[in-house]
């Protein structure tokens, strides 16, 4: 796939132990597939600019943070379980994420710096559900959580489970 962007219609987000690293197994319309590699330290830059852009929904509100908590949560629980897609021959490494906020969802471009880019339209709430979903694979594989702000806390803290792939 080169110089042409693949339309991301599905995914499955995992973290794979052995290169300590975030496999986002993707899948577009026409149910071709691709695997992209997304670094700890390129996530801590990502994941800021995401969590600012829901931030922005309740900004100046009065108890803004427990609107996040409440809006968070309903998303959360609404996540529904689809069958994972499996990782793909092609694979590469997300040296970059550009991403531009709309008023109901975001657009996140990431790319090789080369010909490789991969397009994600993603609904807020949708988006809220990834979040929750890499926040728990930074749990597990026990990165960092200090960028992480309060009200993307997962529902229950106390849920441990072996698997470490979520999608």
């Amino acid at each position: 796939m080169t110089d042409q962007e693949f339309k991301i219609e599905r995914l499955t987000t995992e973290y794979v132990q052995e290169e300590d690293r975030i496999r986002l197994n993707l899948e577009d319309p026409q149910h071709q597939r691709t695997t992209l590699w997304l670094t700890q330290r390129l996530l801590n830059r990502v994941v800021p600019a995401l969590v600012k852009v829901l931030e922005e929904e309740t900004s100046g509100k009065p108890q803004a943070s427990d609107l996040q908590a409440f809006t968070q949560q309903r998303a959360q629980r609404d996540i529904e379980q689809e069958a994972p897609i499996p990782s793909a021959e092609s694979a590469w490494l997300v040296r970059r994420v550009d991403m531009t906020p709309g008023p109901k969802a975001v657009t996140l471009v990431f790319g090789d710096n080369q010909s490789e880019s991969a397009r994600l339209e993603i609904p807020r709430t949708a988006l809220r559900q990834w979040l929750s979903i890499l926040r728990e694979l930074y749990r597990r594989a026990e990165w960092s959580c200090e960028h992480w702000p309060d009200w993307l806390a997962p529902l229950s803290q106390t849920a441990e489970t072996k698997d470490t792939q979520l999608h």
